[in-house]
C-alpha cells in the first residue's frame, strides 16, 4: 500500500479531506431539508423531475444512462419518489454529519460513495466523480482518515477497557 495512506504524518491531510467531504454532503442536504418540493407539502416533485430526466437520458443513439438502471428508476424509484424525496436528504445529512465529526466514518463513506454512484448512474456528473473519488481515497486511508474524530474515542474505549474474565477462568484462578 502507498505510504500516503499509512503514514501517520498524513493524518491532518486525511482529516481535512474528510471534513471537507462532510461539508459538501451537509450543504447538499440542507438545501433539500425543509424545501417544500423535497420534504415539504410538495414532497416528491423535485426527485420526480430528476427521475424523469434520467429516463430521458436512457434513450437515443448514445444513452447516458444504462437500460438496467433506467428500468430500476422506472419500475421502483419513480413509483416511490416520495420516499426517495426524504431518504436522499436525510442520507446526505447523516453522511455529512458522520464525516465532519469522524463518527461511523467507514459507514458514512460507503453511504456517500453509494449515493454518488447512483447519481452518476442516473446521468448526473456535476461534482459526483470528485466526491466519489474523495470517498474512495478516504476508505483507502483507513484509520488515518478517522484518527482525529469520534471513531478514535470510541475505539479507545472499546479496545482498552479490561474485559471481565469468563466464568471458567474466574473459578480456576
Amino acid at each position: 500500500m502507498l505510504k500516503i495512506f499509512t503514514d501517520k504524518r498524513t493524518v491532518p491531510f486525511w482529516t481535512l479531506l474528510r471534513i471537507w467531504l462532510g461539508i459538501q454532503w451537509l450543504t447538499a442536504s440542507l438545501g433539500k431539508l425543509g424545501n417544500p418540493v423535497w420534504t415539504g407539502e410538495k414532497a416528491g416533485v423535485a426527485i420526480t423531475g430528476f427521475f424523469k430526466n434520467t429516463l430521458t437520458l436512457a434513450s437515443g443513439s448514445k444513452p447516458a444512462v444504462q437500460g438496467w438502471y433506467a428500468a430500476f428508476i422506472e419500475k421502483f424509484a419513480l413509483p416511490n419518489a416520495k420516499i426517495f424525496s426524504y431518504l436522499i436528504p436525510i442520507g446526505e445529512f447523516a453522511v455529512g454529519l458522520g464525516l465532519i465529526v469522524g463518527g461511523l466514518t467507514t459507514i458514512a463513506l460507503l453511504g456517500g460513495a453509494f449515493m454518488n454512484l447512483n447519481f452518476m448512474l442516473a446521468g448526473t456528473t456535476s461534482t459526483n466523480p470528485i466526491l466519489y473519488t474523495a470517498a474512495i481515497l478516504l476508505l483507502a486511508a483507513g484509520t488515518n482518515a478517522r484518527t482525529w474524530g469520534v471513531d478514535s474515542i470510541i475505539a479507545k474505549y472499546l479496545f482498552t477497557n479490561k474485559k471481565p474474565k469468563d466464568k471458567l477462568q474466574a473459578t480456576t484462578a
